[in-house]
């Protein structure tokens, strides 16, 4: 059917300029719309809650890669990563497909691991250019938020140059991106002679870097470690970091959680009492040997743990999106590891079971409910992104959105060449 005899709908050439003016018109209106129905919105924090503009409650829950530049050479890609992470017609498990909202993005020092592929360096824009901006990119256009992860552990005054350097350079380049959150540091060690002690040693240098990122980056979600491998927060409550748009970080793994000492949990508790928490590593897995910190089966600690994290509105990254890196989600083959003892399929439904609830509006991916007012324009030949596919879905990617409905108005008001 050719969009000058659009279902019975003959153009009359002297309405071309009116046509062209509400051509104008309509798409000015979808791209202001679209932007103010976005599926990434700006979030804020509000008292212990993370909130869109409209003030809904969210709660972001996801993955975490391994480290970005590892990724790219080693690991198939981080397209594929992605990908795989966001398959709606993944079967595995107990649900239909992968809904994350959130996935982590490590960054490995380079003095951490210098024979790693791909560092970072400050003088060089290679890894902001041709790994780390395109990526960020495309979880954009898959409607997902993204943690960007210093990823040290280590003692924070031991680097402080390194991730002040860090911060100085990327908080101004996603200043502007809206689906960006900065992990400041990873995994703080910092030994003290009490909680509070090692707490306020850590927010010194948190504060720094906090005040070197706002200098730049005045609206997106600063993260903040504490120390013992961020499980030292609970001091935060009474001790935060001064700023807006700040939340914590906790890691738990299973050798936390069984040891039967409610000092990790109650640390937690405390702190997102008065403060957003995002939990940026969990994860179980009992093919790792004999390891104390990674045993763990959904029976005795993932369901436990993600019904906690729900009781206290608490983010989370699952750790880790690998096969070789521990705990990890899948096979070798990149098929999911499934049972009581594995995380992979119980992260997949986990995220699906929470896929519409605690999101930024609208839920559900933008879905719009313009189907039946559309349904009539129809085409077969889905070969290209100037066809339409039969029903409303104008972009062929399985969802009504307003993408789709810019394309059916412009089709539908603009005359034949």
């Amino acid at each position: 059917m050719h969009p000058d005899n659009f279902g019975g709908h003959v153009v009359n050439p002297n309405t071309d300029g009116i046509r062209k003016t509400l051509i104008t018109v309509f798409l000015t209106f979808v791209l202001i719309l679209s932007t103010a129905l976005a599926a990434t919105p700006w979030l804020h924090v509000d008292a212990n809650k993370i909130k869109d503009p409209d003030g809904n409650v969210v709660i972001l829950r996801g993955v975490s890669l391994i480290d970005l530049g590892f990724l790219y050479e080693w690991h198939g890609g981080a397209y594929a990563m992605i990908d795989r992470l966001t398959d709606k017609t993944d079967s595995q498990g107990s649900s239909p497909g992968f809904y994350p909202k959130v996935i982590r993005i490590p960054i490995a020092p380079p003095d951490t691991n210098p024979s790693w592929p791909h560092r970072f360096d400050p003088n060089d824009d290679t890894f902001y250019n041709d790994y780390l901006r395109p990526i960020v990119d495309y979880c954009k256009w898959k409607d997902l938020y993204v943690i960007i992860d210093w990823h040290y552990i280590d003692n924070t005054w031991d680097k402080v140059q390194q991730t002040t350097e860090f911060w100085q350079y990327m908080a101004p380049r996603f200043a502007a991106d809206s689906h960006v959150i900065f992990e400041l540091f990873n995994e703080p060690i910092n030994p003290g002679a009490s909680d509070t002690d090692r707490w306020l040693a850590t927010r010194d240098d948190m504060q720094t870097w906090t005040n070197i990122v706002r200098a730049s980056a005045p609206v997106n979600i600063i993260l903040v470690a504490g120390p013992s491998w961020s499980q030292i927060i609970g001091p935060a409550a009474t001790y935060p970091v001064s700023g807006t748009n700040i939340a914590y970080v906790s890691h738990i793994y299973p050798g936390h959680w069984l040891s039967g000492n409610t000092w990790y949990t109650d640390s937690i508790t405390a702190c997102a009492a008065v403060h957003p928490v995002i939990m940026t590593e969990w994860g179980f897995s009992m093919s790792m040997g004999e390891d104390w910190l990674l045993n763990g089966t959904i029976t005795n600690y993932g369901q436990p743990l993600t019904e906690f994290l729900e009781l206290h509105g608490i983010s989370s990254t699952a750790w880790v999106a690998s096969y070789n890196w521990g705990p990890p989600m899948f096979w070798d083959d990149w098929t999911l590891r499934c049972g009581d003892g594995e995380m992979g399929c119980f992260t997949k439904d986990y995220l699906y079971e929470k896929r519409n609830d605690d999101q930024p509006y609208p839920a559900a991916n933008n879905m719009i409910d313009f189907a039946a007012f559309a349904a009539q324009w129809k085409r077969t030949d889905c070969s290209g992104p100037d066809y339409f596919c039969d029903g409303a879905d104008t972009t062929c990617d399985g969802q009504v959105n307003l993408e789709d409905l810019g394309i059916f108005l412009r089709d539908w008001l603009e005359p034949s060449d």
